[in-house]
């Protein structure tokens, strides 16, 4: 069974006690448990050794060391200490994405086992909840934007590889010195807001989607262009990266926002328009010494299109 499937079998122990769990074995493993406690938090626990493991304690989310912890199992009732690393949110959504995450981990895991590696195995979970805390307040509509251009055109894989790159947040897209920035605008005008470096930066080929869109409850959502894409990209590290992005987007919304976030594919695909930043409205002048987030809007809608892809990577 999968660590879902376990989880969903499991029922919470009467003791509203933090350390009390009703557990299951993880793949049949004598040492390593999946449990749920009187609080309703699912959690993973690790008979562990030496070395010492680091020990994280952000929203949602709890890894700690040397806990003792009582465990119901088969029956019986057994003490001891444990390495746990706890969901704390009740939101099946959040639930879901720490056990999917979880089962790579948990596939091959040692009966033998160190805090330390634990720490490790576990550590870009704990990232994960990072980022999908720190964007609580993201733009969707964006989002959206974002997965139907990487859906729509030929080059997937590049545009994935290139997506949101840590040491760039300017664009949406960049590599090799080309950057793609969405833009979406839900009326019939292609005014979209722009920062100052998005549209004057130097030695960068820059170019613009302009993405008209119309709300449709029989279009299509952020899960399935996620999906859409997942299944037409070839390489599976970018696979994992859409999955990724998908769950630090959407990890704290509500069913309802997200199926409000629902758009006419085929209206985007013919109100789809690419522009190279030169010829996009735009201050020109150099900002004075102590300037900063310079943002304004600008009109596209009498600017020149790039009808020739064969300069523009992304576009291909």
């Amino acid at each position: 069974m999968s660590l879902l499937q376990n989880y969903k079998s499991l029922l919470k122990p009467k003791e509203k006690n933090n350390y009390i769990f009703n557990t299951k074995n993880i793949k049949n493993s004598k040492n390593h448990f999946i449990g749920i406690n009187g609080l309703g938090h699912i959690a993973l626990l690790f008979s562990t050794k030496n070395p010492k493991g680091k020990e994280e304690n952000i929203q949602n989310l709890q890894l700690n060391h040397s806990i003792k912890a009582t465990i119901k199992f088969k029956g019986n009732k057994t003490k001891k200490k444990f390495s746990i690393l706890k969901c704390t949110s009740k939101d099946e959504r959040l639930r879901e994405i720490f056990l999917s995450s979880l089962s790579d981990v948990v596939r091959n895991i040692k009966e033998d086992i160190s805090e330390k590696e634990i720490y490790e195995k576990t550590k870009s979970l704990v990232e994960l909840y990072r980022k999908i805390s720190q964007n609580r307040n993201n733009d969707l509509v964006g989002f959206w934007g974002e997965l139907f251009v990487i859906h729509k055109l030929k080059s997937s894989d590049l545009l994935v590889e290139a997506w949101h790159p840590e040491t760039n947040d300017t664009f949406d897209f960049f590599l090799n010195k080309q950057a793609l920035e969405i833009k979406t605008t839900s009326s019939n005008d292609r005014k979209h807001q722009f920062s100052y470096e998005q549209l004057n930066t130097r030695n960068k080929k820059i170019i613009i989607a302009s993405i008209m869109i119309r709300k449709s409850r029989a279009g299509k959502s952020l899960l399935n262009l996620k999906n859409l894409i997942i299944k037409k990209l070839k390489k599976k590290i970018n696979k994992e990266k859409v999955q990724k992005m998908y769950d630090v987007m959407t990890g704290l919304k509500t069913k309802k926002e997200l199926e409000d976030i629902s758009f006419n594919y085929e209206y985007s695909s013919d109100n789809l328009n690419f522009y190279d930043a030169t010829n996009v409205p735009r201050i020109k002048e150099l900002p004075m010494n102590g300037v900063k987030s310079i943002k304004y809007e600008s009109n596209l809608n009498s600017s020149k299109e790039i009808r020739d892809f064969s300069n523009y990577n992304f576009l291909k």
